[in-house]
């Protein structure tokens, strides 16, 4: 019998110890999960305020954020986006290499630490983080944009070229991409390979203004005038505030013989920025 009741007390006292066990690890769970919907709440906040350019209350959200939980990579990338936005380079910074420390994958807190070294100038470390960035995810389409843009800064376009095509390759329609190797493409003289690059930006975006303005301006280099005015065209009736468009077509109506309707252009483009100096100076002759 005395064995029979040390047992039984013995199995008390398990189950008793089990269900301690049990009941604390619940705990534990609900504070955990607690924690991690205050951390979503604040996050959530965050970005509510960062849509409506409330940029300063949104860093105050993100901070409660990090507060509760520290090691939430992506709560630090965000805060760095913001401190970017704000022109606080060197905080952004900070905030890109904690989210990185947490999670060295974090591709898209390579990419912006990319472009926070490249507004500070620190133009072959941007290159190093957009290569991090594309290690670490070689589908970041905005990674290789920005490394071809820092290339092109550095004066290596046909590496720039690469990394556009790359890109493209990710997305064909990646209109930014095309744009920028069109600009490239002309630099480096490939006027009409440059030409086929803006017709298929505009092919993607038919309104943008600069793609219309520089096949004008590649056009104009070629003399193919009679199309270049055809580009202008667009270019101003996209964006009408453009006095480079009106100068430029005067400048080939003058070439043209069309003294009357130079001088209508260049009048244009006087009106639309009266320090446009240089055609006040056409104007003149």
């Amino acid at each position: 019998m005395k064995k029979t009741i040390c047992g039984n007390t013995s199995r008390k006292h398990t189950i008793m110890m089990v269900l301690g066990i049990t009941a604390l690890a619940v705990l534990m769970l609900v504070s955990i999960a607690g924690a991690a919907q205050s951390t979503n709440v604040w996050v959530h906040k965050g970005s509510e305020l960062m849509s409506s350019g409330k940029y300063n209350e949104a860093i105050t959200a993100y901070d409660k954020a990090i507060e509760i939980n520290p090691q939430n990579s992506d709560v630090w990338y965000k805060k760095g986006n913001i401190l970017n936005k704000l022109g606080k380079y060197n905080g952004a910074m900070k905030a890109y290499e904690k989210a990185i420390e947490i999670n060295p994958q974090n591709s898209n807190a390579w990419n912006n630490k990319g472009v926070t070294l490249a507004k500070l100038g620190d133009a072959d470390e941007a290159v190093k983080a957009y290569e991090k960035a594309i290690e670490t995810n070689q589908k970041n389409r905005g990674a290789w944009n920005n490394k071809g843009d820092v290339l092109g800064q550095l004066n290596q376009p046909d590496k720039a070229i690469t990394a556009y095509d790359k890109a493209i390759e990710i997305d064909p329609l990646d209109s930014e991409a095309w744009y920028n190797k069109a600009v490239t493409l002309n630099r480096l003289n490939k006027s009409d390979e440059a030409i086929n690059a803006y017709d298929k930006v505009i092919e993607i975006n038919p309104q943008n203004s600069d793609a219309w303005y520089n096949k004008g301006v590649v056009l104009d280099n070629l003399n193919k005038y009679d199309e270049a005015i055809i580009a202008y065209d667009k270019a101003s009736e996209i964006n009408p505030p453009n006095s480079a468009v009106w100068y430029n077509k005067a400048v080939i109506l003058s070439k043209l013989g069309d003294s009357d309707e130079a001088m209508k252009a260049y009048a244009k483009a006087i009106e639309i920025n009266p320090l446009e100096s240089e055609a006040w100076s056409m104007m003149k002759q």
